[in-house]
């Protein structure tokens, strides 16, 4: 994160966003029997804010070794001194001892190689036999910074094209000490609809004869539809619980910290305590309105971090002054504050419209709206017998609608839980068991 993150641990955590679970216990995937889906919240709210409790987990060997590495995209690429964190790209992979396949796993909304979304689905596809590369997200800081080309992310084209790039470079280090028998392809959440542009810009590298990867099986899972739909859905769940709207915010963080002060049982919180969010959960009861809250506030967060880290790389000045070096002592409260009240939507039409119109004469702001929608390459979707949609029937980030448009696409190619919310049942052994077995057969 670019901002501080006590905000983050003391909205999120006590208002159960934050992923303070643990990765689960030692243990295997069955290789049975499919086990049976009983996840237990029927409520959306409760399912993304909750996610799996343990008991419903699946589990892996505990001694997979997750190797952490890092590389240069763009040699003689300058990065400001305040990003000294980020002055390389970073990837995770888990990696077996003989030949098999390698699947590349793209991350969601903000988060990098190592969110606990992205470790779990590592271990599900190492468990299955398969090498797995994890990746940040286009839109964190990480990847803004080191392997975007235009350094404003959510343009389709452009971020699949950086995506692509980026596997093309990992494999080729890794070709020289890991034997790979073929690819796969999936990501989460945003990570989920990058992965369908990847795919279709693959086979069209394939197709016209370049090299390419081939991928012979992709999942994307709990995509958006459209990002801009998805969007709107967030920012709606942003002001739900906040009566003053976003105005409101500064008051809704101090009742998070007032709350988190009062919470009994030990001077200091130990958010590594995979029993915390559910028993803060059953000791505030918040409501519905108060947990989307706080779920608009995490994709909040990760919107500003975004805007603040692309104003800083293309010297936009939107937040950042474009005359102002940043560096690693640059005071950042002033700009929090601006950030935090900056929505995707902002930043599509202060940053993002203004560089695509200006390089297509002729488009408009709906055009490019209408674009980060998955039913503008929904004829290749729809014939594409490799791409496979996993999602939830209540999944809270999509709009109304979103859900038919995807299983038409889709059609038998659909896996659709009853129930989840967004990404709550990522966990689940019913549905670890489901990705593994599509990515083995």
């Amino acid at each position: 994160m670019i901002f501080p993150t006590r905000i983050l641990c003391a909205a999120l955590c006590l208002l159960l966003v934050a992923g303070c679970a643990r990765l689960p216990a030692p243990g295997g995937i069955d290789s049975g029997a499919a086990p049976p889906y009983d996840y237990p919240f029927d409520n959306p709210w409760t399912a993304t804010v909750l996610g799996t409790p343990a008991e419903f987990q699946a589990q892996f060997p505990a001694d997979v070794g997750i190797d952490r590495r890092n590389l240069t995209v763009f040699d003689g690429r300058e990065v400001p001194e305040g990003f000294w964190h980020n002055d390389r790209l970073r990837y995770s992979t888990l990696l077996q001892d003989h030949e098999a396949p390698l699947v590349f796993v793209i991350a969601g909304t903000g988060a990098d190689d190592q969110s606990r979304h992205m470790l779990m689905l590592g271990q599900v596809l190492h468990a299955a036999g398969m090498h797995v590369v994890l990746l940040p997200s286009p839109t964190h800081a990480n990847f803004i910074v080191n392997a975007s080309t235009t350094r404003l992310p959510g343009y389709p084209e452009s971020d699949a094209a950086d995506l692509h790039a980026l596997m093309r470079l990992i494999d080729g280090r890794l070709r020289g000490s890991v034997e790979i028998s073929r690819y796969h392809l999936t990501g989460y959440s945003l990570g989920g609809w990058h992965a369908a542009y990847v795919a279709k810009l693959d086979d069209e590298t394939v197709g016209s004869g370049q090299a390419g990867f081939g991928f012979e099986r992709v999942l994307l899972i709990n995509p958006p539809l459209s990002v801009y739909h998805s969007v709107k859905e967030i920012d709606a769940m942003l002001v739900r619980g906040l009566p003053d709207g976003i105005y409101g915010l500064d008051a809704f963080l101090n009742r998070a910290v007032a709350r988190l002060a009062a919470y009994p049982g030990s001077d200091a919180l130990d958010f590594q305590d995979p029993d915390l969010k559910m028993a803060a959960y059953r000791r505030l009861r918040p409501t519905d309105d108060q947990l989307a809250t706080a779920i608009g506030l995490a994709f909040r967060l990760s919107a500003a971090n975004l805007v603040f880290t692309s104003d800083v790389m293309t010297g936009a000045g939107y937040i950042f002054p474009r005359d102002r070096p940043y560096r690693s002592t640059t005071p950042l409260s002033e700009y929090l504050a601006v950030a935090f009240r900056t929505s995707l939507l902002d930043y599509f039409d202060d940053m993002l419209a203004d560089h695509y119109l200006g390089k297509e004469p002729g488009r408009t702001r709906q055009d490019l709206l209408d674009r980060t929608s998955l039913s503008t390459i929904g004829e290749w979707l729809s014939r594409d017998d490799r791409v496979w949609l996993m999602t939830n029937r209540d999944d809270v980030i999509l709009a109304p609608g979103d859900l038919d448009e995807l299983i038409r696409l889709f059609g038998p190619r659909s896996r659709i839980f009853p129930n989840g919310g967004h990404m709550g049942n990522l966990q689940h052994r019913a549905v670890a068991a489901f990705i593994a077995d599509f990515f083995s057969r």
